[in-house]
């Protein structure tokens, strides 16, 4: 585990090794930097690491935070969160949502296949729901709350993406990427109903309002991920929040993953890229690739 910043991170518990086969090793960086807002609302959990409230208010314009992490361990969990709300009230949500996948781990470790992985994890992320509506009714400041989803879960090398919102999950295949999720907004709404024109939707004033969240207040809704499968042999796994997507288009994010040598590097140059951009959002981006 690599952190470059000397922020502080919160801990995962010990790792128990098993003397169960070797699986696929697995390189992953993430990268985040707070753009042009006044306060940073993305979040991520990566080999148990994630942004804590001091470090989020320590990170100014310009000073990006990267983590860097290799494993080898036969479940491995990604993750990327954009908060929304209020002052103060996006961090929470994204910080809530985090800390509730990361309770899950433990669980996930003792799952025999893929398939009962991403059962935890749906568990995980409708408990995360109730929890960020519950903090947004006992809090007025906190109220109306919610974060965007996108993660990644590994058991024997297998791969599954499980999303909400968005925010997004690509697959670079070394020339080019392609977007592996469908955004949950209005905007992607009218898109398939055929509504709308892809050229029409820069116009759509809606076009970014979110129909599916974590802390969506809905009574009796249970939420539930969009899940799809990703075969990492096939390439390299960007996850990320909108100030990437938003900001980059999908050619010139391929140009950046073509042009730089480790994943470190194309991270930080996709998040520094972006956060140059006029209004800046918030930027994450967290890449996966099989190591070798």
């Amino acid at each position: 585990m690599k952190t470059r910043q000397g922020w502080p991170f919160w801990k995962s518990s010990p790792v128990t090794t098993t003397s169960e086969p070797p699986q696929p090793a697995v390189s992953a960086v993430c990268v985040t930097q707070i753009g042009g807002r006044p306060n940073h609302e993305d979040n991520f959990l990566l080999d148990g690491r994630w942004l804590t409230p001091d470090t989020q208010a320590q990170m100014t314009s310009g000073q990006p935070v990267c983590v860097e992490a290799a494993s080898s361990r036969r479940v491995q969990l990604y993750t990327v969160c954009d908060g929304m709300g209020g002052h103060q009230a996006g961090e929470t949500a994204s910080r809530i949502c985090i800390e509730q996948l990361h309770a899950a781990e433990p669980q996930l470790e003792s799952c025999g296949s893929l398939d009962q992985a991403v059962d935890v994890l749906q568990a995980a992320i409708a408990q995360a729901d109730k929890s960020i509506c519950a903090a947004g009714s006992a809090d007025a400041g906190l109220r109306g709350m919610g974060t965007t989803l996108v993660l990644a879960v590994l058991v024997d090398g297998q791969c599954t993406i499980l999303h909400t919102g968005d925010s997004r999950a690509y697959l670079f295949d070394g020339e080019k990427v392609n977007q592996l999720t469908r955004d949950h907004t209005e905007g992607q709404r009218m898109l398939d109903l055929g509504l709308l024109t892809r050229r029409e939707l820069a116009d759509f004033p809606a076009r970014k309002n979110l129909i599916r969240y974590v802390g969506r207040q809905e009574p009796g809704y249970v939420l539930r991920a969009d899940v799809s499968k990703v075969d990492l042999r096939q390439g390299i796994l960007l996850l990320c929040s909108d100030g990437i997507s938003d900001s980059l288009p999908d050619d010139r994010i391929s140009e950046i993953l073509c042009s730089e040598s480790s994943l470190a590097d194309a991270g930080m140059r996709l998040v520094q890229e972006a956060a140059a951009a006029p209004q800046a959002d918030n930027a994450t981006a967290l890449l996966l690739s099989l190591r070798g």
